[in-house]
């Protein structure tokens, strides 16, 4: 009995799991497995390259420090529209105020120190030398009588020789110091050469050009606005110390703005000038904007992991909802047929080297030649080879899909 059952068991389970099995493979018909068919239709083809990009202003007005100096004031915020000429934000600099005061004295003292030298002695210092010639000369004139009534009374015995000599070099001296001061006053006129007076005009010149230019920095605190437009970059605040060169803010005109494309270097070779370009932006899901290839890509540069150039295009419209630094999502139109024949590019394949399609034929398939034309992502023009409607095979699972 248990032998038996031992022999039983495993033969019902075999014949439970084998009814299904058989019947599947009874009813299995080879010509019963369905065609994934699609129809050749005419329709417009666009051959495009799809990649991302940034709005950046055509004409932005870059506005730099044109001095070191703390930011003392700012009269607009970011966002908000100036006109021409009206005040942007003020700098205050303590070097330069401190520099101009300094430049401002030395001036004054070297001006004093000038008049001297162009204007020759002071009218205190020639009536001086005037008042001790004067006085000199009278002196000699009675010398010069004193001693010749000595040199009289002498010839008469009266006098001796002892005392004429003594008047006479008495007169001497008189008569040396009155050359002396002669001299002084000629030297007093001459004291300085024109080369002196030539040095200190130079010096003078030098000191106010340095005023002045000083002067013009510190009317540069000012800083105003040199367009009509809207400020888009505003990266300094109040207080914030600047230097000279430093960006205080760019402003640009609505509207009027270009794309920066990101096109990939395997795509470069297919832009072209004139090209048509859609933009999307995220913040306007619903909206599309066009606008044309202005300037292809000059050269490769490294953007995060990608090699891109950049493409320049032109904007349609003037769109002032786009403003500068968005980031967008582009097509570029590199191709465009209004009225060609497609078919899916599942439906295309290699066989003995040739383009290939496969048709439905009866119950079976037949295999087809054609010649394409233009490439899109899911599709493929056929110029030759089938008609307009004519049904394909998509799941033909022969040779090497294009």
């Amino acid at each position: 009995m248990r032998l038996r059952q031992k022999i039983l068991i495993p033969l019902i389970i075999v014949i439970l799991l084998g009814t299904p099995i058989g019947i599947y493979l009874l009813n299995k018909d080879p010509s019963s497995s369905r065609l994934l068919l699609a129809k050749a239709t005419r329709r417009e083809l666009k051959v495009v390259v799809n990649t991302n990009g940034i709005i950046e202003p055509m004409d932005r007005s870059d506005i730099y420090a044109p001095i070191d100096g703390l930011i003392a004031k700012i009269s607009k915020q970011d966002g908000s529209e100036i006109a021409q000429g009206r005040l942007l934000m003020q700098l205050d600099s303590e070097q330069i105020r401190s520099a101009l005061a300094e430049a401002n004295a030395a001036l004054l003292q070297e001006k004093r120190q000038a008049q001297a030298v162009m204007t020759g002695p002071t009218k205190e210092e020639v009536a001086a030398l005037d008042a001790s010639i004067a006085e000199c000369e009278m002196q000699l004139d009675q010398q010069n009588k004193d001693l010749a009534l000595e040199k009289s009374l002498n010839a008469k015995g009266v006098s001796s020789r002892a005392a004429v000599e003594s008047l006479q070099k008495q007169r001497d001296l008189l008569e040396l110091r009155a050359k002396a001061l002669k001299q002084k006053k000629q030297d007093l006129g001459l004291r300085y050469t024109p080369e002196d007076k030539e040095w200190e005009q130079n010096r003078i010149s030098e000191l106010t050009k340095q005023v002045e230019l000083l002067q013009q920095q510190l009317q540069m605190e000012w800083v105003i606005s040199p367009l009509t437009g809207l400020i888009y970059s505003l990266p300094v605040k109040p207080g914030s110390y600047v230097t000279k060169g430093q960006l205080l803010a760019q402003i640009y005109q609505p509207g009027k703005v270009r794309l920066r494309a990101y096109v990939d270097e395997p795509d470069l070779g297919r832009i072209r000038q004139g090209q048509q370009v859609e933009i999307e932006w995220d913040g306007l899901p619903n909206r599309k904007w066009t606008g044309i290839v202005e300037k292809p890509a000059e050269q490769v540069v490294p953007l995060n992991n990608r090699s891109i150039g950049y493409v320049l295009c032109r904007l349609e419209g003037d769109p002032k909802e786009l403003i500068p630094n968005l980031n967008v999502t582009v097509e570029i139109v590199t191709a465009r047929k209004e009225d060609a024949l497609v078919v899916p590019r599942a439906a295309v394949f290699n066989y003995a080297g040739h383009p290939t399609v496969m048709l439905p034929e009866g119950t079976g398939t037949t295999l087809k030649p054609v010649v394409l034309g233009l490439f899109a992502p899911e599709e493929i023009e056929i110029v030759k080879g089938i008609e307009e409607g004519s049904s394909v095979v998509l799941n033909h699972g022969e040779g090497n899909k294009l």
